[in-house]
């Protein structure tokens, strides 16, 4: 095996995942793919029809959770989140050994562009990419270890228990009733000297931004009896998110890819 390929493979081996929680529902992510595809160039297009046997990327956006469900997957395991304290940024945080959202993107990236990656390997990196690009932008998978992204901290949600993960893995965009099609018209479009900041910003820059938003959010709990006010605050949050995700996906992938 390709020496890139087994660095990845030893990660998986050695990694011990304690966070295992999906991200942005598939409504969610569907959305992040959806606005992604129709800002991808041509040729892009092409060599991902090349790599998955389809160009439509809401088809493959949720593989990467997907694939918890298959035990004997090497990839089933790999962290879609990374910890860090809420006045800390990326940099100067102390990393995970066992790896971050950052560290497999990265490992993802080079996995595609290899010229010696097999063609499933470069799908395998390719649906990673589609899935923790969107991953990076939901702020309860850039949070606290001691809550566990916000597992452990329990919150009622219109009279229901929950959690803080929950509310903002599914259930801010669960009581929008939105199909992901509509949620895309929901987010709207950047301005375009908004995209070409955009352009310049990378991953750890991404992380940065979105662990501002988990701030806010810890320091907006409340009673944590969350009902119409919550969702009337943050549910423009989660809207934005969700369309810097899809850009920024596209940005990324017509990158490598054209």
């Amino acid at each position: 095996m390709k020496t890139i390929n087994q660095a990845i493979i030893l990660f998986v081996i050695t990694l011990f995942s304690v966070q295992n929680a999906f991200s942005w529902g598939s409504t969610g992510h569907r959305a992040i793919a959806e606005i992604a595809y129709h800002q991808l160039s041509n040729d892009t297009k092409i060599k991902i029809k090349e790599i998955l046997g389809n160009d439509y990327l809401p088809l493959y956006a949720n593989w990467a959770d997907e694939i918890r469900s298959e035990k004997d997957n090497p990839y089933n395991k790999l962290p879609h989140y990374v910890n860090m304290p809420l006045d800390e940024k990326y940099e100067d945080a102390v990393k995970n050994q066992k790896g971050d959202i950052v560290t497999v993107l990265e490992q993802m990236v080079k996995m595609l562009k290899d010229n010696k990656s097999s063609k499933e390997e470069k799908a395998i990196a390719l649906k990673f990419i589609i899935h923790l690009v969107g991953d990076a932008h939901q702020p309860m998978h850039v949070g606290l270890k001691e809550d566990l992204g916000g597992n452990r901290l329990e919150v009622q949600w219109f009279g229901e228990e929950s959690n803080l993960h929950k509310v903002w893995d599914e259930e801010l965009i669960d009581y929008s009733r939105l199909s992901y099609t509509e949620l895309v018209r929901f987010a709207g479009e950047p301005e375009k000297e908004t995209l070409m900041q955009w352009a310049k910003l990378t991953v750890v820059d991404w992380i940065d931004e979105t662990h501002a938003i988990t701030r806010d959010i810890y320091d907006n709990l409340g009673d944590k009896k969350y009902s119409y006010k919550y969702n009337h605050k943050y549910s423009p949050v989660v809207y934005e998110q969700i369309q810097k995700a899809g850009y920024r996906l596209a940005i990324l992938l017509n990158d490598l890819l054209d």
